[in-house]
């Protein structure tokens, strides 16, 4: 497969040998997020999400720090940061290192099917202005997680959606976000359908 066609199982191999170098059988959160630090926004909002649907996801309390993790990366790019931060606090959280590999080897054939049909497409769409405002709509998904996480499943409904955007950032593929934002206005009419 050429290297423009692997861009995101290039980020699951960097995550996998990242918690398979690591000395000791816990990997810290901080490690995790450099690797992806070098990929941009689009990759780690793309596999983070992605993360949240493999086992890894079941954990309790995981869906909510992941949405910790996504506003805290969110906002920075909604300020326009260069780079990743997170609170110490946050970078020195471990997770077994076994669940991550197994979460990883989990995204592997997903990651090489994304990789095999998404592409640049309609630009446009996530340029500056579309991430800008996919940024903004991430934040509102996330909000929904920690009183979604009590009911199993549920949260992955705005992990997907967050993934969507991300995976449209990562390969400019503006079709992809305008997909992301069609999700989202679903998943809003859905869970206010619910509600009433």
């Amino acid at each position: 497969m050429p290297e423009h066609e692997s861009v995101l199982t290039s980020v699951v191999n960097d995550l996998q040998k990242c918690a398979r170098d690591t000395p000791g059988s816990k990997v810290r959160a901080g490690d995790l997020l450099a690797t992806l630090g070098h990929r941009g926004y689009g990759a780690a909002l793309a596999i983070l999400p992605l993360i949240e649907l493999s086992p890894i996801g079941g954990i309790p309390g995981f869906p909510t720090m992941l949405a910790v993790v996504l506003a805290v990366l969110t906002l920075r790019l909604l300020l326009g940061y260069k780079s990743f931060w997170a609170p110490n606090w946050l970078r020195r959280r471990e997770l077994r290192s076994d669940r991550v590999i197994r979460s990883v080897e989990w995204l592997r054939p997903l990651s090489q099917r994304i990789d095999a049909k998404l592409h640049e497409r309609l630009s446009r769409f996530a340029g500056p202005a579309g991430r800008r405002a996919a940024g903004c709509v991430i934040l509102g998904l996330l909000l929904t997680v920690p009183p979604l996480e009590i009911v199993p499943l549920a949260s992955s409904a705005p992990m997907i959606v967050i993934a969507i955007f991300g995976l449209g950032m990562l390969f400019s593929d503006g079709l992809l976000m305008l997909l992301g934002f069609i999700g989202a206005t679903i998943a809003v009419v859905g869970g206010l359908s619910f509600l009433i």
